[in-house]
Formats: structure tokens, sequence, C-alpha cells
């Protein structure tokens, strides 16, 4: 299971810090799953974070429940659960292809020029082909954290790039990971995944 918490700061900056930074203490918590027993320390796993102006291994803190067995990750909230790519990333590509408007090679061309990793065409797609999929989980996730009287997202199901294009209009005004990590605690969806565990 993974729990997401803003560790504010920047990814070169956590990961500077590495199994230095002061992660949230959830030791003596109850475990999420069972609820019955305790959580202890469980160490560190490390993953990779590609994001637009880094890309390096970070350091995830673990917990682990004695009665379940089970374990619980702190996932920054730069980084998304079941990917590589941050938040920051995958905004920014979307951005560019949905709301910017442009075709798959200039999203591309434009993308890599911008920052330091680069983004293939079969990724954009996957990226792209994902958040289609799970735009209903979003708007609704949405409309029910901001309280919006009307719906994000107004347009026909078939109209998946004109639907894409309104929800990324309406969040564009907050910081990604704010909306990321508000998202994941309502409802534990990302922007990739309809529910991430």
């Amino acid at each position: 299971m993974q729990l997401i918490f803003d560790p504010k700061c920047s990814p070169s900056e956590y990961h500077a810090q590495g199994k230095n930074y002061a992660f949230p203490d959830l030791t003596g918590e109850p475990c999420p799953r069972c609820h019955s027993s305790l959580l202890r320390g469980h160490g560190f796993y490390l993953r990779w974070l590609i994001s637009v102006d880094f890309s390096d291994i970070i350091p995830i803190r673990r917990y682990i429940c004695k009665s379940c067995g089970k374990t619980v990750s702190l996932l920054p909230s730069f980084a998304h659960p079941r990917y590589s790519y941050s938040i920051l990333f995958i905004i920014t590509l979307l951005n560019l292809y949905y709301l910017e408007q442009l075709s798959v090679t200039e999203t591309i061309n434009s993308f890599n020029q911008s920052t330091i990793v680069d983004c293939s065409r079969q990724l954009l797609r996957q990226i792209s082909k994902r958040f289609e999929q799970n735009l209903n989980r979003l708007t609704m996730g949405f409309t029910a954290l901001f309280k919006c009287k009307e719906p994000a997202i107004t347009v026909p199901l078939t109209e998946k790039r004109q639907r894409a294009r309104e929800f990324l209009e309406h969040i564009k005004s907050f910081a990604p990971c704010d909306v990321s990590l508000k998202l994941f605690e309502l409802s534990r969806t990302t922007f990739l995944t309809t529910r991430a565990t």
C-alpha cells in the first residue's frame, strides 16, 4: 500500500537528503489495511524518478504491520504511483498535447527541447491513453474535491481529446502535485491509474 505525502521540497533536494530526509513517522500508527496492529519501520526501497529537470534514484520509506505482514510505503507527492515518471513530467506532456493542441510529433519535439529527459511517441501515446481512460474518475474526484456545482467536463464521452482539454483547463491554476495529492487522498485516484494501492 502506498501513502502520498508532501515533501515540501524539490526532487533534487529530496534526493540529496536521501535516507536522512525527515520522513513522516508512522511508527505506532494503526495499520491502514487490517487496523489490528501498529506499524513499525521496515527500511527503504529505491525507485527511479524521471521528471522534467531530474532523473535519478530516490529512497522510499517503508513500514510494516506485524499482524497482516503488509507494508506501507511513503511516496513523495511529486512521484506518481506505479510509474517512474513524475507528476510534473506527465502534466507537462499532457498540457502540450491537449491544451496547446500540438500534434504527436510537435509535442515530442517541444517537450524534448525543454527538458533534460526525452519522451518517445510510444510514451506519449501510453500516457494520453491512460489519462483519457481515467477521465471520468478524475472528473468526479475533482468535482467532489473542489465542491464544483458544474462538472469539470461537459462534452460527450466520444470526444476524448476535448474532454481531456476541459479537465486540464480546470486544473491548470493549481500546482499539479497538489491536485494529485488531494485526488489520491480523496479517492485513491491518480492521473494514470484508476485505483492506486
